[in-house]
């Protein structure tokens, strides 16, 4: 008598968590890990920045990128619908800040005396040459202001959160307009045109802000967040233009 073959159980439908979970959970680590990924892009970028194309410069690239970042911050962000005064309270948090992780923590007094104190340097690494010590120096002094400049974005995303919300509301708007002439006509319906929106929402949403956190010179905010802004309420309006017609 023939066995009788077991079929392998039907896999089980993948769990999706709810709006909730991904807004309290999901979401902030995920713009936790985009953020931590640009600011080590950017960190490599200026290395080997320093390494093949400015090192006459050093890490005085990234500190001019720096102080001209900060100058843009306190001329331009005069007003803010979220801050009374964001020039100053910013500027403040990133001084606080500064202070507190390179300066009390005496990192930058470490850096500083390794590259001027040769010898003392030398006898931390042995048989090292003082002169790594001057070539490590750059990159160093690098690191932190390439972290100010990365913070100082992250600021100025922030303070323009007003323009991401408003290119959202009138991309859902004008969205919901055009499916509902598309509902009430023969509009065609096209689930492989809602799908690729969707999935464009996403890389509407990160690549701008990774490609701003990450740029290696001194960029005008609004050169990348007002298409950055665009792109997203294109692909958004898209997205609900073409969302099925019947629930």
């Amino acid at each position: 008598m023939a066995e009788i073959k077991r079929q392998p159980p039907p896999p089980q439908p993948e769990k999706k968590h709810g709006l909730l979970y991904n807004l309290l959970w999901a979401w902030p680590w995920a713009l936790l890990g985009m953020l931590l990924a640009s600011l080590l892009l950017s960190l490599v970028i200026e290395y080997i920045g320093i390494a093949f194309f400015w090192p006459e410069l050093g890490s005085k690239h990234s500190e001019t990128v720096m102080s001209t970042e900060l100058g843009w911050l306190s001329r331009e962000f005069t007003r803010s619908l979220l801050l009374s005064d964001p020039a100053v309270t910013v500027t403040g948090w990133i001084t606080t800040a500064y202070q507190w992780a390179f300066v009390d923590s005496g990192l930058l007094a470490w850096i500083q005396q390794s590259s001027h104190d040769g010898n003392a340097f030398s006898r931390q690494l042995e048989q090292w040459h003082v002169g790594l010590a001057n070539y490590l120096h750059d990159y160093l002094m690098a690191t932190i202001w390439v972290t100010v400049i990365v913070l100082v974005r992250v600021t100025i995303l922030v303070l323009s959160l007003p323009l991401f919300v408003m290119a959202v509301v009138v991309a859902l708007v004008e969205g919901l307009g055009r499916r509902d002439l598309r509902r009430y006509g023969a509009g065609y319906e096209s689930s492989f045109v809602y799908h690729r929106a969707k999935k464009m929402v996403k890389s509407a949403f990160a690549i701008p802000i990774i490609l701003y956190l990450s740029w290696p010179t001194a960029i005008y905010p609004n050169l990348i967040l007002l298409p950055g802004a665009l792109l997203l309420g294109m692909a958004i309006m898209v997205t609900t233009a073409s969302f099925k017609k019947y629930l």
